[in-house]
């Protein structure tokens, strides 16, 4: 009896899921323009983690020895967007949409990807390494199993991208695509048989 109620609980689980994939279908089918894109709330799939290494030195003389003293700081900047973080789009294509995190903010680029027969929309840093790159990272610095796909410029930084697993794509709510209603019909056709002849 446990293992009935825990699979009902699961199935009742993953079909209440009140995110898709948007596609270029999607689009096609709920009739969406370029302009109804932005009104929709939108999530990405996977996380991304976007990371800057900063070393600063500071070069002193030391005041008792009277020799240059010098002080290396090592830094890293990281923004991370977690999976299923929203967003709204900020202007949109046939085949790309950039999309805001915050306000005010940068955007990234999603582009369809074209080697689907229902493209979604994934995302493409704006310079992308030949060869995605695993980089030797401590445990405790967390992300330990991320590859460096390639190069963001991010509230006026340029950082290194990195994911973990497939390109993140994004999701649309569901239950903001409620709010376009397909107003449509299916035309019978019209026959001379039809057609009242005097």
């Amino acid at each position: 009896m446990r293992h009935i109620v825990l699979l009902f609980l699961v199935t009742f689980l993953i079909g209440c899921s009140s995110h898709v994939a948007l596609t270029t279908g999607l689009i096609k089918e709920y009739g969406l323009s370029s302009s109804d894109i932005p009104k929709l709330q939108l999530y990405i799939s996977d996380g991304i983690l976007m990371e800057k290494h900063i070393t600063k030195i500071d070069k002193n003389i030391d005041a008792e020895s009277y020799g240059l003293k010098k002080v290396e700081d090592y830094y890293v900047k990281q923004i991370y967007f977690k999976s299923k973080t929203p967003c709204i789009a900020t202007s949109a294509s046939q085949d790309k949409v950039a999309v805001a995190f915050e306000q005010p903010g940068s955007s990234l680029d999603f582009v369809t990807n074209r080697h689907s027969d229902n493209p979604t929309f994934v995302f493409q840093p704006s310079k992308r390494l030949a060869r995605d790159t695993i980089e030797d990272r401590q445990a405790a610095a967390g992300f330990r199993n991320w590859v460096t796909i390639g190069e963001e410029k991010y509230s006026d930084t340029t950082f290194k991208v990195l994911i973990n697993g497939d390109l993140p794509y994004l999701l649309v709510d569901k239950t903001s695509l409620k709010n376009f209603i397909i107003d449509s019909r299916k035309v019978k056709g019209l026959r001379q048989s039809d057609v009242n002849v005097r």
